[in-house]
């Protein structure tokens, strides 16, 4: 594969690097959650980075109607996000909110909203007890209505998002529906990264004929695919900008007279973490560019070996995302763990990633499947 960037991908994450450099600087960020702390659930949403991103057009970027730069480019956005540890939604509003909104139809005016930054959507992908199939069910009302009911856990934006994307069984069959937030019961959750997550209850929630965004196993897969590798691509800024973090830091930092950096087990160490970042991206990118490829009409991959995949990028996600950032923390000594240092936001954002959509466990399994068959 060429993973050399086009002059448009290159483009986005210029402007992406240059909008997050001047929104989500380190003394902000700790603002930020200072503020979260002392007027709600500790949760930090910044609105205003966000805002800047959509206005500046980086949303749009990666719809079909405009950019087009899909799922290659939500990746590289992700990236982004994840190197600033910037509190914004890219994950929840693109790659759970407008990019399906996109791909299945309909709701334009809510695409739009998301589009410009002045609306979010989020998906529900996760449920109690993490069960085989989907538990939450779908049952044709009166007037050509749809009620709901179930439980969804672990939403991430759940609590802010104005409609969230809830997967069901109509008939034995998975579906999608656009269901308001208003319609819910929502219960915010403090998270170990601090970005936004809620628990939603569904009891006889009713919803009109249109809130039927697609039907059917591929549709539910796709959106849990893309989340999934989104969740993956911000790990990998994560881990990238925590290896580059160490370099600095264990090039000056000094011992005996000498940066500690020319120590040899420092060295071999940093070495590990610096392959294994690397290694996450190129599977990440390699994920992306399939899952573009097969929507653009392309036959390199089944959507099983696309699947199959996606898991292996989040496997690095989880387990070589945990080892580059526990070598970080203890490369860094005594202040790797000092929770107003810089390092120990990636450290919590990269736990929180490693547990969302799916730990390495459960990656190591769902490949295991596909190999199986």
């Amino acid at each position: 594969m060429d993973f050399e960037l086009t002059e448009d991908q290159r483009a986005l994450v210029d402007l992406v690097d240059q909008i997050l450099a001047d929104h989500c600087g380190n003394e902000r960020l700790a603002e930020l959650e200072k503020e979260a702390r002392g007027s709600g659930n500790g949760s930090v949403h910044d609105a205003q980075a966000w805002r800047a991103l959509a206005g500046a057009g980086a949303v749009s970027a990666l719809l079909p109607d405009d950019g087009d730069l899909g799922v290659m480019g939500l990746a590289l956005l992700a990236e982004a996000a994840g190197k600033r540890t910037a509190y914004v939604p890219v994950v929840a509003a693109i790659a759970l909110g407008a990019l399906p909104l996109a791909r299945f139809g309909g709701h334009e005016d809510l695409l739009a909203g998301i589009a410009s930054g002045a609306k979010l959507v989020t998906a529900a992908l996760e449920e109690p007890g993490e069960p085989e199939s989907l538990i939450t069910t779908a049952r044709h009302g009166e007037g050509g209505t749809f009620v709901l009911d179930g439980a969804k856990v672990m939403v991430p934006y759940g609590d802010l998002a104005d409609a969230v994307l809830i997967p069901a069984l109509l008939e034995d069959t998975p579906a999608l529906f656009v269901v308001p937030r208003s319609a819910l019961k929502v219960t915010p959750l403090l998270a170990t990264g601090r970005q936004p997550y809620a628990d939603l209850d569904l009891d006889a929630v009713s919803v009109p004929a249109e809130a039927l965004l697609a039907r059917g196993g591929d549709a539910v897969d796709w959106l849990r695919d893309l989340g999934t590798v989104a969740y993956a691509a911000e790990a990998s800024g994560v881990c990238t900008e925590a290896v580059a973090m160490t370099a600095r830091y264990t090039s000056t930092r000094k011992q005996f007279g000498e940066p500690i950096a020319s120590f040899q087990a420092v060295a071999q160490r940093a070495a590990d973490a610096f392959i294994s970042a690397e290694a996450l991206r190129l599977c990440v990118l390699h994920a992306a560019w399939l899952m573009d490829d097969a929507a653009r009409g392309g036959h390199s991959a089944s959507s099983a070996d696309i699947s199959a995949d996606v898991a292996i990028a989040k496997f690095h996600a989880g387990d070589a995302g945990s080892r580059v950032l526990h070598a970080a923390q203890h490369l860094h000594g005594g202040i790797g763990v000092d929770t107003d240092y810089p390092l120990h936001r990636y450290f919590v954002r990269g736990q929180q990633i490693e547990q969302t959509l799916g730990t390495a466990t459960r990656q190591l399994l769902r490949i295991g499947a596909h190999l199986a068959d």
